[in-house]
């Protein structure tokens, strides 16, 4: 045995025989941390081993020593000096179940790492090392003080292995130890607020820790607290072949060698006296189990003990099923009522009543920390103030260095109190807010906190909407969200004249950042005056000249000079929010009757259109506001120019050049980012939509929208447990929208959840905006599976419902949707007459568009043509026109015409926007037509291998084509490609076969269906 586990061994041994035998079990399962290796011998020594005296001389010891080299491989000594991929090992640091752990060098970046060679079982099992490798990628990426960093996966002569951040320090369980007392409240905050820090981030990216313990928790020389093994606890989880994570054993059964639920050396969902109820119950653990953990660790810290105690670990396991650990503050006096409430809460058993995030728990603890330091006694202060203006030179240094800590770095975030108006002038209600908000958030230094996130926070308190945002009700929400500074204003009069007066504090310390105050003689010029001061805020909260200078516009060019107007744009704004899109058209259309020369509400009333599918409305504001964007500041251009291209024009080229450019110059406006990866799914890049949005979440976790988009591509992608997380996330932060519910019932159809396809659709009942959309997506259902007549039914509830709500072009398009499908399953009449109906209701762009590929589908080509050449000098710019739609309509015109070969070279265009949504918001049944007609070309030419492989693209991207009824004609499709090739009846009697199992309740007189058992019945 090697000489530092003859200590550890040895140690262990010596402290389990001081402690009754009743307690030996829990102290050594404790002790060892999780290294099954390690107990094992301890526990076999205390059991049957010599006493110490003849300790080293134990032939049972040797045995044990010689079974322990041989298990690890010989990876010890013989390693150092050598280099594993571009780290030279130096010396050996330990060693354990969790693998072996070697200082290295890296001879890269010439810095000082800790190599950790994980054990055997990861590298000999391909599954659990391909899990490994993705999750501890995963953990690579959480680049956060407060964790450990991982720098590289990698695998050195078959052993997997880990470069870490090498730290100096000690472990939180070494602190408490030496302690042996309550930690200071504090220094237990400061490590507490550091610890919930790098559980926030890591949740937010999806990664749970699962075995939060004070032997996991850092602490460097230098106080910096780091949480260990990040991730590996979740990665290396581990059940036995077939058997379920949630499988139930008993707490006080008997370990076994072949207990499926038991880990596998080194391999721990967490240690006996920190586990939450969930994990002991053998359920699957989430980020609310490491919240129980790190309330046992508040507990522990807080108290010198821990909650949850007994002489087995079976005994430790029902108490922290059943017991309520003794009143915190019964076992230290010291601890603040608030803070026995936090662990309280942490430790709730049902995860329900728990905290539901770790970034409430840590506004919790910081605002705990602010009250306690706000309540240190004035007097002390004033001393330290005069020992520091004692000396002229002294104090003058210190002078500038408070000045200088009074000032914003990029990172602190600004919450913005609502306005005090104190002159009674309901002009001035909410306007001057907006106003300030305007300027400021033109800054590329400061980060204003949005008003949907102090909205939301604001409910987290319990308060009701429409609570204003003052006093101590803004100080306490900038304290809960972390943020540093809050920012106050008011509006006076002083006789004839108005006073704009702002000031920032340090919500946490209540220090003072700074403060302006302007004056305006009359009240036209009180945008001005409020210009001038936010300005004057803006360097005195740290932003520099020369940043003021490249990214400022006055207010009332960036807004309007008309207060009226302003006004009415802040009305339509909170309608927007508060009762949707239509309720807010009134006050933006009032905004640009008052001032026409109002940029930015063109631009609000043009994204309001459009999510009322109102294409042509949109598109004319859209293009107001961009021949107006000149008026604007830089931040309000890029968004302006960036709709304009890429909801005016299509062009999404230009849109993603102008997305990008915002997100350089403006990278923690989450917007672009959430535009941009509707550009990628609307491309059908899905896994960089996917990407753009989780970012985009990280940096506005309020964002509704980011969460509806991101359960939608989660689906795309066909991560369908992460998409139905995502959506039970969203309803819990109270972010419910017919989208959301949308993209939820599109993951339920894809699970064959019928239950949860009902509970989403009970919602949409009677909601405008949501009744029409979800009886579409039933339409679609029913289609799928061949009921025409339910599927005819559901749609023209679509039509009544969003006639009723005044949506003619919506109306359209779900005429042009039930259009579609009656083409393709061969009514090429009632196709007709749909698509008449919908150009006489809304002959929009979009409408014509799917009419043109409608009249090309029954028929109709020459229509068709004249329809696409008018398209094609309409929208030269529009991306998906020219490269997915018209080349749709051409095909299908070729095809109609009996020009297969011609069609295929017509469709080659659209092969980079096969996978596209061509038209996000209304989900026309269009996905992968571009491929369905290129199948259909290759049926025609007889070319079995390629339509076959037409045909299989509905398949493979099942998870993006969901519930469209092409999805299942394509199996017909492949029956028909197998067919024409001599040897393959089976594999086309199969196809065609599966195509009647989903159309086994199919009205039977659809003309394609009868088409489809002739065939099937001729087939040899």
């Amino acid at each position: 045995m090697y000489p530092e586990r003859w200590q550890r061994v040895e140690q262990l041994y010596h402290a389990a025989l001081e402690r009754p035998e009743s307690q030996r079990s829990v102290y050594l399962q404790e002790a060892c941390g999780g290294d099954e290796s390690l107990l094992r011998e301890v526990s076999s020594l205390v059991a049957h081993g010599p006493p110490a005296k003849d300790f080293i001389e134990s032939p049972a010891l040797e045995a044990l020593a010689q079974e322990f080299a041989e298990s690890q491989g010989g990876m010890d000594q013989p390693m150092v000096g050598k280099t594993v991929s571009h780290y030279r090992v130096l010396d050996k640091l330990g060693g354990g179940g969790m693998g072996v752990v070697y200082r290295a060098e890296d001879l890269k970046l010439g810095r000082h790492v800790a190599l950790k060679f994980l054990p055997e079982e990861v590298g000999s099992d391909p599954e659990l090392l391909a899990r490994f490798e993705r999750e501890a990628r995963s953990a690579s990426a959480l680049d956060h003080p407060n964790i450990c960093t991982i720098y590289e996966f990698g695998e050195h002569e078959a052993r997997p292995f880990l470069a870490m951040q090498l730290l100096e320090g000690e472990t939180l369980k070494d602190r408490i130890s030496a302690a042996r007392l309550p930690l200071p409240i504090d220094r237990l905050l400061d490590i507490a607020i550091q610890i919930c820090q790098g559980l926030d981030v890591a949740h937010r990216r999806g990664i749970a820790h699962r075995d939060i313990k004070p032997a996991n928790i850092f602490i460097t020389n230098r106080d910096e607290v780091k949480i260990l093994d990040f991730g590996l606890a979740k990665v290396l989880e581990s059940a036995a072949p077939g058997s379920s994570p949630a499988t139930h054993r008993p707490p006080d059964a008997p370990a076994t060698k072949g207990d499926p639920t038991l880990t596998k050396t080194g391999i721990t969902m967490g240690t006996a006296s920190y586990m939450s109820p969930e994990q002991v119950r053998r359920e699957n653990p989430d980020a609310r189990s490491d919240l129980f953990s790190f309330g046992i660790v508040l507990y522990e810290m807080a108290s010198g003990e821990r909650p949850f105690q007994g002489e087995t670990v079976a005994a430790v396991h029902e108490s922290i099923l059943r017991n309520i650990p003794a009143p915190l503050r019964e076992r230290n006096r010291q601890v603040p009522p608030n803070l026995e409430a936090i662990v309280n809460r942490a430790l709730e058993k049902d995860r329900e009543d728990r905290y539901q995030s770790a970034a409430v728990l840590l506004s919790d603890l910081r605002s705990l920390r602010s009250r306690l330091a706000r309540a240190l006694p004035r007097k002390r202060r004033a001393l330290v103030g005069l020992a520091i203006t004692a000396v002229a030179g002294l104090a003058a240094y210190f002078y500038v260095h408070q000045r200088q800590s009074h000032r914003l770095s990029r990172q602190d975030t600004i919450v913005l109190a609502d306005f005090t108006n104190n002159t009674h002038e309901k002009l001035f209600d909410d306007v001057l807010k907006l106003g300030l908000r305007t300027q400021l958030e033109q800054s590329r230094f400061l980060n204003v906190v949005s008003d949907d996130k102090t909205s939301q926070q604001l409910r987290y308190m319990g308060r009701v909407a429409g609570t204003p945002l003052t006093g101590n009700t803004a100080r306490e929400v900038c304290q809960r969200l972390g943020s540093k500074a809050m920012l106050t204003g008011s509006i006076s009069k002083l006789g004839s004249q108005y006073v704009v007066d702002l000031n920032a504090e340090n919500c946490q310390t209540a220090d003072s950042l700074g403060s302006a105050e302007q004056r305006a003689a009359r009240q036209e010029q009180v945008l001005g005056a409020l210009d001038k001061a936010a300005s004057q805020m803006r360097e005195k909260l740290g932003e520099s000249l020369p940043s003021i200078q490249k990214s400022y516009a006055p207010i009332s060019e960036t807004t309007t000079p008309s207060l009226e107007a302003l006004q009415a744009y802040s009305h339509g704004v909170d309608t927007q929010d508060a009762q949707g899109e239509a309720a807010a058209v009134p006050f933006f259309q009032r905004a640009i009757e008052l001032d026409p020369k109002f940029a930015i509400a063109y631009n609000a009333l043009g994204l309001v259109y459009f999510d009322l599918s109102q294409t042509a409305l949109a598109t004319e504001n859209m293009r107001r506001a961009f021949d107006l964007r000149g008026r604007v500041g830089e931040l309000e251009n890029f968004r302006i120019s960036a709709f304009y291209y890429r909801y005016a024009l299509g062009d999404l080229r230009k849109a993603d050049e102008t997305y990008e450019l915002w997100i350089r110059s403006y990278p923690r406006d989450a917007a672009a980012r959430v535009n941009l990866g509707v550009s990628f799914f609307v491309l059908g890049q899905y896994d960089k939509a996917l990407t753009e949005t989780v970012e985009a979440l990280q940096l506005q976790p309020d964002s509704g929208i980011a969460y509806t988009n991101l359960v939608g591509f989660y689906a795309n992608v066909g991560r369908l447990k992460e998409a139905r997380a995502t959506f039970e996330q969203a309803l819990a932060r109270k972010m419910d929208r017919p989208g959301l519910r949308g993209n939820e019932y599109a993951v339920a159809f894809l699970q064959g959840d019928a239950a949860e396809m009902a509970r989403q659709t009970a919602w949409a009942q009677g909601k405008p905006g949501a009744d029409d959309m979800f009886a579409s997506f039933q339409s679609d259902t029913e289609a799928f599976y061949g009921r025409l007549g339910p599927a005819r039914n559901f749609s023209r509830r679509a039509v009544e419902a969003a006639q009723h709500s005044g949506q003619a072009e919506t109306a359209a398009l779900w005429r042009m949707n039930a259009a579609l499908r009656e083409a393709e399953f061969g009514n090429a009449a009632q196709a007709r007459a749909e698509t008449s109906v919908a150009l006489a209701l809304a002959p929009t762009t979009l409408v014509r568009t799917v009419a043109a590929l409608a009249h090309a589908r029954t028929g109709g080509l020459g229509e068709a043509d004249r329809m696409a050449n008018v398209l094609a000098k309409e929208s030269p710019l529009d991306t998906m026109v020219n490269y997915y739609w018209l080349p749709a309509i051409h095909g299908a015109i070729e095809i109609g015409r009996r020009r297969p070969a011609k069609a295929v070279e017509l469709l080659e265009a659209a092969l980079p926007y096969d996978r596209g949504s061509p038209q996000p918001g209304i989900e026309v049944g269009a996905f992968l037509y571009p491929a369905y007609l290129r199948g259909q070309a290759y049926l025609l030419l007889g070319d079995s291998s390629k339509a076959a492989a037409e045909f299989q693209k509905f398949l493979n991207d099942r998870n993006v084509v969901a519930n469209c009824p092409l999805g299942s004609l394509a199996r017909l499709g492949l029956g028909r490609a197998y067919a024409l090739e001599a040897g393959e009846s089976t594999k086309a009697r199969a196809a065609y076969r599966e195509f009647f199992a989903l159309w086994k309740d199919a009205d039977p007189d659809i003309p394609i269906l009868k088409q489809a058992r002739r065939e099937y019945a001729g087939l040899p």
